[in-house]
């Protein structure tokens, strides 16, 4: 008999085993907006907020999907005040259960106190809807410092993110990071320029994208990698000539991301 053959069938299974051991790339844990909350609990306002630290602003509420989740799995993020929390609707009973609370009260506050950096002086403070992953089982939330300016016939918003462990919030491990923006300038002024014009404002978008490398030893924190996205369109262009630009950059080197010329 010859061995060869099972030789390579061995080796190609344990091929296999190894492949399906590969550890997949870390990413961020998303959830998604429940968009008719209302039909679901016409009082889901009050009764979230009651679950949550006090005084609570029940205008100041969103209500989300964890991606993936069982049914019945929910999460709640609060302005007022600055948490997150983990919560199920219970079948057949219209009421909520509380699972895990996460309070950032504390954070914001020592924001406010910041407050007088410049351009961040009027600043509005809130979480993003997802969860960063620092290191095996431990993850991150992006507190958004959010700063909007009014022009006439346009507007622009500039947000940034300190990235907050949820089991440390006292201290950020990324401060400051350029998250968002947008802005509109308006380029026409006259009725036969709206008319004439393909397009009647300067535009420009931005937004983040984070890579995660696996740790060089097991426990060790993910190593981020950052990525700003821009787009810009120009005053009488079609929508065709807007261009996009990718750059990368690190904590140290946020300059380097355009921020739709915003406070950096």
């Amino acid at each position: 008999m010859n061995p060869l053959p099972i030789l390579r069938t061995a080796a190609s299974m344990f091929v296999l085993l190894l492949a399906g051991h590969v550890a997949a790339a870390p990413s961020a844990q998303l959830f998604d907006a429940v968009k008719k909350p209302e039909s679901l609990d016409p009082d889901w306002r009050a009764r979230l907020c009651a679950l949550l630290p006090q005084p609570c602003d029940p205008q100041a509420l969103g209500l989300f999907r964890p991606r993936g989740s069982a049914a019945g799995d929910y999460a709640v993020f609060s302005g007022e005040p600055l948490a997150m929390a983990r919560i199920k609707r219970i079948a057949g009973t219209g009421t909520w259960q509380l699972n895990r609370l996460h309070d950032f009260s504390g954070y914001a506050a020592a924001l406010m106190r910041k407050a007088a950096a410049p351009g961040m002086a009027d600043a509005r403070i809130a979480l993003a809807p997802a969860l960063y992953p620092l290191a095996e089982g431990q993850w991150a939330v992006a507190v958004l410092q959010t700063v909007s300016e009014m022009y006439s016939g346009g507007g622009a918003s500039f947000s940034k993110a300190d990235f907050v462990p949820l089991e440390d919030a006292a201290r950020a491990v990324y401060e400051g990071i350029p998250f968002s923006c947008s802005k509109m300038i308006r380029a026409c002024f006259s009725e036969k320029e709206y008319k004439q014009s393909k397009h009647c404002h300067d535009e420009s978008s931005g937004s983040l994208r984070i890579t995660y490398g696996e740790p060089a030893r097991p426990g060790e924190a993910y190593s981020w990698q950052y990525t700003w996205l821009q787009s810009e369109w120009p005053q009488n262009t079609p929508a065709s000539d807007a261009t996009t630009t990718r750059l990368h950059f690190t904590a140290r080197t946020t300059e380097r991301a355009s921020f739709c010329g915003g406070p950096q």
